[in-house]
Order: C-alpha cells, then structure tokens, then sequence
C-alpha cells in the first residue's frame, strides 16, 4: 500500500498506466479485498481461504519482475497522450481489478484439485458461491468450490463491464469501438471461457471439477492475453 501511495503521489497520479504499474496495482487491488473480504467472512468456513488467494496473487506480482522473461520498466514517465483519458482511470482500473480476481480463483480452484487429486470425491458449492458462507457443515471442497464461484461470478460481470468501456474508449479515440485488436481479441477469449464455465455449471455432475478447471483454463488465457500479447504480439494497446 505504501509503494502503490508513494508511487501516485510522485508521479500525480493512479499507477496504472504501463505493465509494471498494473501487476503492482493488481495485486494491492486484489490485497485490498481479500482484507475486506476477511472481516466479513471471518464467522464462517470460507476465512482464509481468500487471503490465501490474494497472498499468492501478491507473491506471484512482486516476483514478476524475475520470473517474466522481459524486463518490467519500474521507472516513472509521460504517459502517452492517448493516455491522458478519463477512461484510463475507469476502464483500465475494473480490468485489472477483474485479473486480480480471476488470478485469485485460479489459485482456490488449483487447492480444489488438489483436495480432489487427494483422493476426495465429488463437491460443489450446492448454494452458490456467496450463499456457500452461509452454509453449515460444509466440506473443505465445498467451501474451495464456493470461494471460487464467488471469485468467478465478481470478476466475470467486472471484466464485462470493462470490455464495454474499453469499448467506448476506443470510440473515442480511434473512431470505432471494436477493431479486432490482438488484445481486445484475446480479453473477448477470457470472457467467452467465464460465460462458457457459468452454462457448463448447470450442465455437468462433477460442478466443482469443471469449474475448477475452466477457471484455471480462463486465468491461462488471461495470463497470455496480460503478458504474451503486451510484449510479443504488437497491436494499438502495446504501449499497455
């Protein structure tokens, strides 16, 4: 908290403008809310398990600058013009927030395959993801499958929101607001992978394995789409 303050007082404003300053907000984002998230869960089955989400997620920001094989530019600089947008603020903000959570599942889902590579059978959040908090002698893989339903469900509405007002950023500034950017392409292939986990949910016996699954398939295509598209393949959002 006190680097991301530190770093906004410099610079003027919200460090979110190039990829150093978007893993490093990620992570405070998807800290933030693990801490709030644990006041209110704290009475129930699902405390810690989303602390431990966002501590990995935190872990794995803070160790990108090694474990990425390009170099993260720490420096602060002018933001290009294209930059200087209301919508950078609004629009970048609930992405990043939206990769935060999406990161966060992942890392519940890959402790439910584990519970489940362990020898335990089948479980799923049988009241939903919030509505799993609530729920009485619940199961370690009920609970994992609960937290991440409410991960998914959060993250998926705010990454939709997002793609709409990235959207209408883009009408703004480039005149049109989809043109089949690699990165607007690959933002659309991770919410096609949510929406595809919601419907096959209704769908299938196993519940908990096929959501844990896709959600671990969703947070890889976000994964390419953050860093393999930002540094390998170039588009109009390469300066992201």
């Amino acid at each position: 908290t006190f680097a991301v303050m530190l770093r906004w007082y410099i610079s003027g404003r919200w460090p979110n403008s190039n990829m150093f300053e978007a893993v490093t907000t990620a992570a405070w984002m998807g800290t933030a809310l693990a801490a709030v998230a644990e006041v209110l869960l704290r009475r129930t089955a699902m405390r810690g398990i989303v602390a431990l989400g966002a501590s990995v997620t935190s872990m794995v920001a803070l160790m990108a600058a090694y474990l990425l094989p390009v170099q993260l530019n720490p420096n602060i600089s002018n933001m290009m013009p294209v930059l200087h947008d209301v919508w950078l603020y609004i629009h970048t903000n609930v992405i990043i927030f939206s990769y935060a959570l999406i990161f966060m599942a992942a890392v519940s889902s890959a402790a439910y395959l584990a519970w489940r590579v362990a020898g335990n059978g089948p479980a799923y959040a049988r009241v939903g993801g919030a509505g799993q908090a609530f729920a009485p002698a619940a199961s370690l893989g009920e609970t994992l499958d609960g937290v991440t339903m409410l991960l998914t469900e959060v993250s998926f509405v705010m990454l939709w929101a997002g793609i709409v007002m990235g959207a209408i950023w883009a009408d703004h500034s480039w005149g049109r607001p989809w043109g089949w950017d690699p990165k607007e392409v690959f933002a659309l292939n991770t919410f096609i992978v949510f929406a595809l986990l919601i419907h096959v949910r209704w769908k299938v016996r196993d519940k908990g394995l096929w959501t844990a699954l896709l959600a671990v398939v969703g947070a890889a295509v976000m994964l390419f789409n953050w860093i393999v598209i930002n540094f390998v393949i170039s588009g109009l959002h390469s300066y992201a």
